[in-house]
């Protein structure tokens, strides 16, 4: 997720701008780590299942400036029963599962919780202050069987900006900062690679290619785009096939057009081809942003990715075209996105949303192939579990319903 350290950290115009951009699009040297007790969960209910989804709704970044605020980790399982865990505002961020275990790592400001299931966790105490804050931003590294969790942090005093990278395992956690603004980040077995900007000139997007080794950061830079990102917005993360990494974004032309495009970039030249997804008109109320940075993904050769409408992009990644679009079956974007957001699981988009008519939480399953409505996971109690004035920061789908 995008996170943006207020405390700290002066902010330049430039950032603030992008920030606030961000913020619309989604309502958007190593350092040790040192161990602490074991602790039970904040909430009494225990899940009869492994968690399916992960949920997290929190109080606005200003709320949490201006008067403190509150958040919640909720865990789903296949029946629709929640356990929740309760936080300070913008507190939980960017869970991982690691591989072939039912743990899951949560980020929080100043400590890293790996939930070991039956209502246990260990608790880790860390350097690197972070803060919690817009889109999923991490991921898991199969070949070295670590995870990784990317912040974008602030300007420092030098005028630099600043983020974060928090990795480990589950009993072993590091940290450091990067002086980069993230714009997208994806990863393959082995690198995670960062799409990142310029705060100050808004020009040219770069290519960070980190490598992770036990407590050891090693990364690489790479120059992809000389081109304006003022109005560029990034709309999706980073997927990744055996030669390339793909992301989708936008920009606004002199005629207030919104042009979606697809960046491909190569992981042995470090270069980038641009190829067009489609043209919207005039878009005054940025409806076309997707649900998530996580409504794309890679299925047989095909790349889709997912927009604010329920309009299903296909791209064939052997003819380099664009196929014909399809829809979300019945999706209708409502104008309160407080309580929607999509993910892309398997062969599967996942929407997380209310259902204004039925009065209840739901994760909808639908066919990425042809929009095709399958399976819905009703959340009846989920409204009883939060307080007024939080907002849906996060969802995640562990596995398939």
């Amino acid at each position: 997720m995008f996170g943006t350290e207020m405390r700290s950290l002066k902010t330049s115009n430039h950032t603030m701008l992008r920030i606030l951009i961000y913020t619309v699009f989604l309502v958007t040297s190593s350092l040790l780590i040192s161990c602490s007790q074991s602790s039970p969960q904040d909430n009494n209910t225990k899940l009869n299942n492994p968690p399916v989804a992960l949920v997290y709704y929190s109080t606005s970044l200003s709320q949490e400036i201006i008067g403190g605020g509150n958040s919640y980790f909720l865990s789903i399982d296949k029946d629709g029963s929640i356990q929740t865990r309760n936080g300070d505002g913008l507190e939980w961020n960017a869970p991982v599962q690691l591989q072939d275990s039912n743990r899951i790592v949560i980020q929080a400001r100043e400590k890293v919780h790996v939930q070991q299931g039956k209502g246990t966790e260990d608790t880790y105490s860390s350097r690197c202050k972070v803060s919690a804050g817009y889109r999923q931003m991490s991921g898991y590294l199969t070949s070295s069987k670590l995870y990784y969790a990317l912040f974008n942090k602030g300007i420092d005093t030098h005028d630099n900006y600043i983020s974060t990278i928090r990795w480990g395992d589950a009993q072993h956690h590091n940290c450091a900062d990067i002086p980069e603004f993230v714009e997208a980040q994806g990863s393959d077995e082995n690198h995670i690679y960062a799409l990142t900007s310029d705060h100050a000139s808004l020009q040219g997007l770069n290519l960070v290619v980190m490598e992770l080794e036990g407590n050891k950061l090693q990364q690489t830079k790479y120059p992809l785009l000389d081109i304006y990102t003022g109005s560029l917005i990034v709309q999706s993360k980073m997927v990744s096939t055996p030669n390339n990494m793909y992301v989708v974004f936008s920009t606004r032309d002199e005629h207030n057009r919104i042009h979606l495009q697809l960046m491909e970039i190569n992981k042995s030249t470090h270069t980038a081809t641009t190829y067009s997804l489609h043209t919207y008109g005039e878009e005054p109320d940025n409806a076309y942003f997707s649900l998530s940075a996580n409504s794309i993904g890679i299925v047989d050769k095909m790349l889709y990715y997912v927009d604010g409408y329920g309009t299903i992009f296909s791209f064939s990644l052997n003819t380099r075209a664009s196929v014909k679009s399809n829809t979300l079956a019945k999706f209708q974007r409502s104008s309160n996105l407080n309580d929607a957001m999509g993910y892309v699981y398997g062969t599967f988009y996942y929407l997380f949303r209310y259902d204004e008519s039925d009065q209840v939480h739901k994760i909808e399953q639908y066919q990425l192939s042809d929009g095709k409505l399958l399976k819905k996971l009703p959340i009846p109690n989920l409204a009883s579990k939060l307080s007024t004035g939080v907002y849906l920061y996060d969802f995640q789908m562990l596995t398939n319903l």
